[in-house]
């Protein structure tokens, strides 16, 4: 019922007792339930109201990203769900995960706003990368130069760039299949 209706699907899980009704356990059912639509899942995060956004920071703050390369954290992350398509709800995703991946790695940046510019250019970084509709692929030297400045007035090094270049090159950023509606639908269940 949740990857249909994902709000009625909570709370039938609810009444019936199969759900801690708190953005902890909400953000619990979401990590440990197969089969659930990553698609809905991101969306119902990424929505505005404040108990979406409880669930999302639960989420999140569930994640230890303790000694995680910058790309592999955000891969951890975005396992459990797909992005929305809403920059406002992006924003607010990747927002969060900055945040607490500085809170696992303190002293990797000067502050989460670094790391949240640079979450953002890795995702752009990752489509240029592996679209097959962009035809001219962004260089490592484009991608050095449009991070200029960002952890605080000063560059991230050269070699820390780099690998991460080189990282989302050789490793594209991708979503294993979700087994929601459209899995069911194709295995004609």
């Amino acid at each position: 019922m949740f990857n249909l209706k994902p709000k009625k699907g909570l709370e039938h899980l609810k009444k019936t007792g199969h759900i801690v009704w708190t953005t902890e356990g909400i953000a619990a059912f979401f990590k440990r339930t197969p089969g659930l639509d990553k698609t809905q899942v991101g969306d119902y995060m990424g929505d505005h109201n404040e108990w979406n956004k409880g669930v999302l920071y639960a989420f999140v703050d569930s994640f230890d990203f303790a000694g995680l390369h910058f790309d592999d954290g955000i891969r951890r992350f975005m396992d459990g769900f797909r992005l929305p398509g809403e920059a406002q709800k992006i924003d607010r995703m990747m927002e969060k995960f900055a945040a607490r991946y500085c809170e696992c790695n303190p002293n990797t940046f000067q502050s989460a706003d670094t790391a949240y510019v640079l979450a953002y250019s890795l995702i752009m970084l990752n489509t240029d990368l592996h679209s097959a509709q962009i035809k001219n692929k962004m260089s490592a030297e484009e991608f050095l130069r449009n991070n200029r400045g960002i952890n605080g007035a000063d560059d991230l090094s050269a070699e820390f760039m780099g690998n991460l270049y080189t990282r989302i090159l050789n490793n594209e950023i991708k979503m294993k299949d979700d087994g929601g509606a459209e899995a069911a639908a194709g295995s004609g269940e």
